[in-house]
């Protein structure tokens, strides 16, 4: 990833996405904003107990960066389940309850989902033109939110898996992603105990690799290697840059990676 300015406010942006001319995407730092404290200055969370206000003006600068309005700022109400919504002009605030991740093949919007830790993953199909915003906890993870947000495009757009070019974003990292048992159980449940997901030491704590269960996630969705960009850094550790709930005991407020066609 590289950092850019755009329109005065600082984002972050994947070299593979940057390639492609027919989209615009971000991903948010901490930089910029009106947000005060443990929540400066970009957060993009009504949640988190930030003013309403400053979370207003946050997204205004946001999507003023890509030139739209606010409005055709999309975000869903992430439940950390395996919820998938397609977004067109006609979608209501209604329709994005209990949903994390979204599709569109609508220009003029930009989509996009939040996180403090979690990986945010995006698409992109150059082939039908359809674009993908994926919130992925553990839980979303081992439900394969993204496996399942490919099918979707499939169904929705035609889309060819080994056409998508996917960019997985900031979030915490194996080396202190410390995770229980349930944790484990869930992630090997899926994915096998032979892949290097889970960690174990000697004392009996475990270690969860989120970015590697996503990258092998999208793998055997059938998406290119070669196509998966994976940022490699890691909120809890950066979180001077990114927002990080574990790091700040739960006060953090929360960045965003988003997407959409030119």
């Amino acid at each position: 990833m590289k950092k850019q300015t755009l329109n005065n406010l600082p984002l972050w942006q994947f070299e593979n996405l940057s390639a492609e001319k027919n989209i615009r995407h971000f991903v948010s730092g901490r930089d910029g904003g009106y947000s005060e404290g443990s929540l400066g200055g970009l957060n993009l969370s009504y949640k988190v107990g930030d003013n309403p206000e400053h979370v207003q003006k946050n997204r205004a600068l946001l999507a003023n960066a890509f030139s739209v309005s606010a409005d055709k700022l999309i975000f869903p109400v992430q439940t950390h389940s395996n919820y998938i919504k397609t977004v067109t002009e006609k979608i209501t605030p209604e329709d994005l309850e209990d949903t994390d991740a979204l599709i569109t093949n609508t220009k003029g919007i930009m989509i996009a989902v939040m996180s403090a830790d979690c990986v945010p993953v995006l698409l992109y199909d150059p082939a039908k033109q359809a674009v993908a915003a994926i919130h992925a906890g553990w839980r979303g993870t081992v439900s394969e939110i993204v496996k399942c947000t490919i099918e979707k495009m499939q169904k929705e757009f035609g889309s060819n898996p080994s056409d998508i070019i996917a960019a997985i974003g900031p979030s915490i990292c194996e080396e202190v992603y410390e995770v229980g048992e349930e944790v484990i159980k869930a992630v090997e449940k899926v994915y096998g105990s032979k892949n290097g997901i889970i960690t174990r030491e000697q004392n009996g704590k475990g270690f969860c690799n989120l970015w590697e269960a996503n990258r092998i996630q999208l793998i055997n969705a059938g998406v290119l290697s070669a196509n998966i960009e994976v940022a490699a850094m890691c909120t809890y550790q950066n979180a001077d840059l990114f927002f990080s709930a574990r790091q700040s005991g739960n006060t953090a407020g929360r960045f965003a990676a988003g997407i959409g066609l030119a």
